[in-house]
């Protein structure tokens, strides 16, 4: 075991708690499927669909009761092939358990389990679900985390690795898809009977059928057939996506050593659909808004979304789908995996793109150091234990990851991946076997570091100092000022860059002990303890030695380096060990960086600190600061993009306009947000495509009910996912109390699917009245969001009321919500959470109000 001994007890911990805790939601283990068909007959027309299921299984000990998953679905007909005398009983379990009851003992050995059963499409983006697109009604899957269960009886947890075959009778005016290649149809009666090959092993939550009248373009250029397929009337925004597919899987197979495993790769473009996509085995699904768009007139953002996240389905092929958990509290590694492979492959195939400067780590480190949190490895029991905390498992774990390719080394990571892949091809793993392999393959104790980022929420706060050429590191749990946590400790890759005069030199120790000494190579005049901005972890150099480094930052740090350094000033301020005068003065500073990704960061940090200490009082002083501050980066970059600019100035003009718009009020930059805007709902596409989300927002934001309902009119009517997506957020913005009320009825309407509603709530919350009477309309129709919502994010909705830096809103947030947690427990995280963020804000602001209202009156 490549373990610490304290670490080990953890783990151990945490499965003696999921043993003791997942047995209501976990299947017995008296039985395991050993392959699987499926037959459904659906036609996406219908509200219903049927289906019969023929599974193979073992038992392995003497029963008389079966366990399958199902949810919705009403089974009959249940046969047990092999077993005499068995007439079977079903009842559906809320946990999501069907138990099937035999009369008498069903002996060991091998038997086979059929039964019909007929179940709704499900309407809120989940399971077997039905949708509409440009009037016609097409029918999706999503089964990730555990959904499969809704559309036809299955051992539906990972461990449970299978073939399957898969049937789809539907109307003969639709194409069907699956996960493998058509051997057969027939058609009799109008309806056509797609018969496909049996998948390799796969595990049921990556099975995948889609029905409806869709069009396609062949992917050419892979060792497979594929090919990228959208609804009706979209087919000619595909081309950019067909052309990057062969590009990233020949980088993925040159990484991982072996050719991308399944007999097809298909990729459709959903339009209605609860995450960014989902890695299905050779029918991968994405929301269309990230698959579809016009390569002309595209920003390079939109390439660089589309690409990272091809790149993160394409990984999954291997690692998730080739190579599974055996359990979803390994869930954190599969996609912080995929995550940390697509940023690989992004930045390889496009390094225009410049997507190393995206630091995973800045998303998230401000919530896993709250006591709240959970660490990203922990114990399931629910689809809620899933979801809770999910995205700081992708972006936790992608720089954890980042962390330990720095300290063994890129080459050995690599090897020990290849070597991983080719020992477990098929089966299931936890993530031992992963740590095992890198250890393996560096010569490097892998478990001992990942184990105390991954079984442990929070990361270590490194205080640095230097006495000459020694270097003394100290750590300690970060937690925000005036927090009482319990201690923690951490093994820690600590790269450190540091330099004296023109030489600069970089090491990587690790720190092990809660201190230890280490020398340098000579005496550095600075110190900048996360080199190459791969640790995870903050740090804390005293007033002089920051001093030296901020002299140093912009000529001898990279670009990479200073984003994380804004980060971490940002972070001290929470920890308590900068002032806000003096976290403000740091990030104007920042502002005049040579590189406009960091400009763009200091001046996202400076709007975050305005939310907490804005007040009526200084409302204008605010505006005045933050205008001021932007105006540099005016003068420098100019308001139109200019023949030959470099790329990140583009993505920065954004956030400049829309300060000038939001913050200084400017007139001249308004009417030019409106006249584009209005152009670019003419249906002409001679817009910025960097600016015209922002123009729309202004737009709709000073605009009148004429603009809104062009607005409207223009996103129920138009083809482009892209265009959609803007017209959503810019809804959010709607400015007057009619006109708010207006965008927020339409929300609950046909018109937006389930999981977009979230788009046009994310902008109800600028401005205090804005804010005030979102929330107001939250608690009075509340039961409708609920209903309208994917179940998973449900947990959601106390965020929606409660969010912010007042102590009256979360209050009346727990009063309302407190008394449903019987009937929707997840609540409960969500209240935590909530409370902590609010009290620590409030705290935040009663702290250091004084110090920023000094700094702004100094302006």
């Amino acid at each position: 075991m490549y373990r610490i001994v304290t670490a080990t007890l953890v783990s151990l911990a945490c499965a003696a708690s999921y043993q003791a805790q997942a047995n209501e939601y976990v299947l017995s283990k008296v039985a395991k499927p050993i392959s699987q068909s499926v037959a459904l007959t659906l036609d996406p027309n219908k509200d219903d669909f049927f289906g019969n299921t023929s599974i193979k299984l073992e038992v392995l000990s003497a029963t008389q009761q079966l366990q399958l998953n199902g949810v919705a679905y009403l089974p009959s007909n249940i046969q047990l092939a092999g077993a005499k005398d068995c007439s079977m009983t079903s009842k559906q379990l809320e946990t999501g358990i069907v138990l099937f009851n035999c009369a008498h003992e069903i002996t060991p050995g091998q038997y086979t389990l059929s039964m019909d059963f007929e179940a709704p499409y499900n309407r809120q983006s989940v399971g077997l679900y039905k949708t509409m697109d440009g009037g016609l009604p097409y029918l999706f899957t999503q089964f990730e985390m555990s959904d499969a269960r809704r559309a036809f009886p299955v051992f539906d947890e990972p461990e449970y690795k299978i073939p399957f075959q898969v049937t789809i009778t539907a109307p003969k005016t639709d194409k069907v898809y699956s996960n493998t290649p058509e051997t057969k149809t027939t058609t009799a009666d109008n309806m056509t009977t797609h018969v496909f090959a049996e998948t390799k092993p796969l595990s049921s939550y990556l099975v995948a059928f889609a029905v409806g009248q869709f069009e396609e373009i062949p992917v050419s250029g892979m060792k497979v057939p594929g090919r990228v397929i959208t609804t009706k009337g979209k087919i000619e925004l595909a081309q950019y996506a067909a052309k990057q597919m062969p590009i990233v899987l020949s980088a993925l197979e040159e990484y991982f050593g072996v050719d991308y495993p399944y007999a097809k790769l298909d990729t459709v473009a959903v339009p209605e659909f609860p995450f960014g996509a989902m890695e299905n085995a050779g029918l991968i699904t994405y929301r269309e808004d990230i698959l579809l768009l016009d390569e002309a007139t595209a920003s390079q953002n939109s390439k660089e979304r589309a690409v990272s996240i091809i790149g993160h389905e394409l990984a999954h092929q291997w690692y998730g789908n080739l190579v599974t958990m055996q359990w979803w509290n390994d869930l954190w590694l599969n996609e912080a995996f995929a995550s940390w492979m697509a940023a690989k492959v992004t930045h390889q195939t496009h390094p225009e793109f410049e997507s190393n400067l995206s630091l995973s780590k800045n998303y998230v480190m401000a919530l896993d150091s709250r006591v709240s949190t959970k660490p990203i490895r922990k114990p399931i029991k629910t689809e809620a234990d899933i979801m809770d905390g999910l995205g700081l498992a992708y972006n936790k774990g992608e720089a954890v990851l980042d962390m330990v390719e720095n300290y063994i080394g890129v080459d050995a990571f690599n090897k020990g991946i290849r070597q991983y892949i080719k020992d477990h091809a098929y089966k299931n793993t936890e993530a031992d076997d992963l740590w095992n392999a890198l250890s393996k393959a560096s010569g490097k104790d892998v478990g001992e570091v990942l184990s105390t980022f991954i079984e442990q929420s929070s990361y270590p706060l490194i205080n640095v100092s230097v006495d000459g050429k020694r270097l003394t590191l100290n750590q300690q749990r970060f937690v925000t000022a005036g927090t009482d946590a319990p201690a923690q400790r951490w093994t820690v890759p600590v790269s450190i860059k540091y330099g004296k005069g023109n030489t600069v030199k970089q090491t990587t120790v690790l720190l092990e002990k809660d201190s230890q000494t280490f020398e340098l190579a000579f005496a550095p005049e600075w110190v900048y303890p996360d080199a190459d901005a791969m640790g995870y972890y903050r740090w804390l150099l005293d007033e002089i030695q920051m001093t030296q480094l901020l002299n140093n930052a912009k000529s001898k740090l990279s670009v990479r380096e200073r984003k994380a350094l804004v980060s971490a000033a940002d972070a001290l301020l929470d920890a308590g060990f900068v002032s806000g005068g003096e976290l403000l003065n740091i990030l104007g500073e920042f502002i005049d960086d040579p590189h406009p990704e960091v400009v763009s960061t200091a001046l996202g940090y400076l709007q975050s600190q305005k939310g907490t200490f804005i007040d009526e009082s200084n409302k204008q002083k605010w505006a005045k600061f933050i205008a001021a501050r932007a105006q540099s980066a005016i003068d420098k970059y100019g308001l139109e993009v200019k023949a030959g600019e470099n790329t990140a100035v583009s993505k920065l003009r954004p956030t400049l306009v829309q300060l000038l718009a939001f913050e200084a009020e400017d007139r001249a930059t308004i009417a030019t947000a409106t006249k584009e805007a209005k152009t670019y709902l003419s249906g002409s596409d001679k817009v910025d495509p960097y600016l015209i989300g922002t123009y729309l927002t202004i737009a709709i934001y000073n605009g009148d009910s004429r603009l809104l309902n062009q607005a409207k009119q223009v996103f129920e009517t138009t083809k482009d996912p892209l265009k959609r997506t803007r017209l959503m957020m810019a809804l959010g913005y709607a400015p007057t109390e009619e006109l708010q009320s207006d965008v927020l009825a339409y929300t609950l309407t046909d018109n937006i699917k389930a999981p977009d509603l979230r788009y046009i709530l994310a902008g109800q919350d600028y401005s205090k009245e804005r804010k005030q009477r979102f929330r107001n309309w939250v608690y009075a129709n509340y039961a409708e969001i609920k209903d309208k919502l994917p179940p998973f994010a449900v947990a959601n909705i106390p965020y929606y009321t409660g969010s912010g830096c007042e102590a009256d809103a979360l209050i009346k947030t727990e009063n309302f919500f407190k008394p449903k947690l019987a009937t929707t427990p997840e609540y409960g995280r969500t209240l935590a959470k909530l409370e902590e963020s609010v009290n620590n804000c409030v705290a935040l602001k009663q702290r250091e109000q004084a110090s920023v209202e000094a700094y702004l009156n100094r302006l």
